[in-house]
């Protein structure tokens, strides 16, 4: 008798399928496994979406605060307000006769000797802000990233002119006494120049220079796509006294532009 293995192997193969076998078949459960399988890639999908256009508006946001800083450290120094100052220099010099009389001191001046003079002179002040050193730690985004904070260098002063309108100038000498020599005429004006720089804190230069730079600033940060209104710029320092003057004040290298008006 021949024995055929190949039958045999035929009835394992169709042994009766359990119950779970005979679901597995289903086409019910064939399309919920489809479907499954659908949004599980969807989902993976639409995460990896997310964290792309995450990472996509962080560098977007990287490369508009690097355009922010390249544009405004185009400006270099940015002069923001100019003064022109109107001041006369005055002088009286009046000779007095001191001495001592029973032991008491006494000082008395001379009807005669006397001499004085008045000097007109117009000193041209510049302010500036410079931006070479600007960079990004000058710039703060709030946790939102809808405002930015733009924090400026204090502003600088320069004193660019001084004129001596030697038309109008008047000096007045008694006959026992000389004219002033051009070394007093230079000495009273330099004293003249020296006390219009002391009071640069109080004539408003410099708030004039930061609003100049504000309003100068925020249209180009806002032509990157920042909103204008929530835009602030803010200053190291508020207020300044005449302690502030050798920070302030830029001293140039080469003396101001000095000339006359003989009209």
């Amino acid at each position: 008798m021949d024995v055929n293995f190949g039958a045999k192997v035929n009835i394992i193969c169709e042994k009766p399928l359990s119950l779970s076998q005979k679901y597995m078949k289903t086409p019910a459960f064939l399309l919920f496994t489809a479907a499954i399988t659908f949004l599980s890639m969807a989902g993976c999908t639409s995460n990896d979406s997310a964290v792309n256009a995450a990472d996509t508006s962080v560098a977007a946001d990287s490369m508009s605060l690097s355009d922010l800083v390249l544009r405004v450290r185009a400006t270099s120094r940015l002069y923001t307000a100019e003064y022109q100052v109107h001041k006369i220099v005055t002088h009286r010099d009046v000779r007095r006769l001191r001495g001592q009389v029973l032991g008491h001191q006494f000082e008395a001046p001379l009807t005669l000797g006397d001499r004085k003079v008045a000097i007109p002179i117009d000193v041209t002040l510049r302010a500036y802000v410079d931006f070479t050193s600007f960079s990004q730690d000058n710039i703060e985004r709030s946790a939102d990233g809808q405002t930015i904070h733009i924090i400026l260098p204090d502003p600088k002063v320069v004193v660019t002119a001084s004129r001596v309108d030697h038309a109008r100038t008047r000096q007045y000498s008694d006959l026992l006494r000389s004219a002033y020599t051009d070394e007093e005429m230079t000495a009273f004006t330099r004293q003249g120049v020296q006390a219009v720089v002391r009071s640069i804190p109080d004539m408003g230069i410099i708030e004039t220079a930061r609003q100049s730079a504000a309003a100068t600033l925020i249209p180009i940060v806002a032509s990157l796509g920042f909103d204008e209104s929530r835009v602030v710029i803010t200053f190291r320092q508020e207020q300044y006294t005449t302690r502030d003057l050798p920070r302030i004040m830029d001293v140039e290298k080469k003396k101001h532009k000095s000339f006359t008006n003989n009209e």
